[in-house]
């Protein structure tokens, strides 16, 4: 019997120790019922891994984008590459991207600059956005107020924050995705911003090679790992796991229109 089929909607499988062996991650992942991946960039050369590797595999699909951690490093031309890729078919969005103000790599200023750029071409290639936030909602909030009446389509990825961070985010139509830190046992906040998340509105990822589930912890995570991340969600929301698959890969087929991709 197969198992019922999920999506990996966030995952770096070119990275790391992940990277060594990116065809047989996949494989295990297909094996577990991943029938869909959204391989993330942060950078303009990780841009390019991510929409060559995608092309011509069935169920892998890519983003672009210059991270907030990575825009110290742009070099000339960076930009317009990025810019070029997100032509290509297999690129589904613009991400990752936002701010991070516990790494704080860059300066805000420069952060938010650079953040407002992402937006931009997502409105104009009409492709969702993939939002890096960390220790800063408030300043995303007030950057995002100005698009989110313009048929901006977002999501928040690997949400770590506190119930009430889920606003207004949530009433602009933005999805929520949540990591292998929701199964965490210190990770009573989030299951509660989890639970508080619309069920319309919840996709999940692996964050992969990153973030590893319980009882995966302490493991290179992949994308494999994904269904242990669905059934914690499922039993938040009281569903079977089956239901929330259905659910969630119907959200992210939605969301990133996979179903109108070549």
């Amino acid at each position: 019997m197969k198992p019922p089929a999920l999506v990996d909607t966030h995952n770096h499988l070119l990275f790391g120790a992940l990277g060594e062996d990116p065809e047989g991650a996949w494989r295990r992942a297909r094996l577990a019922g991943v029938t869909r991946a959204l391989l993330i960039a942060v950078d303009a050369s990780s841009s390019r891994q991510t929409v060559d590797f995608a092309a011509g595999r069935e169920g892998l699909f890519a983003s672009v984008a210059i991270d907030p951690n990575s825009i110290h490093d742009v070099a000339e031309g960076d930009w317009e590459q990025v810019v070029a890729l997100a032509q290509d078919e297999k690129v589904v969005a613009i991400g990752e991207t936002g701010l991070d103000l516990y790494w704080k790599k860059s300066p805000l200023d420069l952060q938010l600059a650079w953040f407002e750029k992402h937006v931009e071409l997502a409105l104009v290639r009409d492709l969702p956005l993939v939002l890096h936030i960390r220790d800063a909602f408030p300043e995303a909030r007030d950057l995002l107020s100005r698009y989110a009446g313009r048929g901006l389509r977002a999501v928040l990825h690997c949400f770590g924050g506190q119930a009430e961070d889920i606003h207004p985010f949530v009433e602009w139509g933005f999805m929520v995705s949540f990591a292998g830190n929701l199964t965490y046992p210190s990770a009573g906040a989030l299951r509660e911003a989890a639970r508080a998340t619309p069920l319309a509105q919840c996709l999940i990822e692996t964050d992969a090679p990153w973030l590893a589930p319980v009882p995966q912890r302490g493991k290179t995570n992949e994308p494999a790992f994904l269904v242990h991340t669905a059934r914690e969600l499922a039993e938040i929301k009281q569903l079977d796991y089956e239901q929330l698959a259905e659910v969630t890969t119907a959200n992210a087929c939605r969301f990133f229109r996979f179903e109108s991709s070549r």
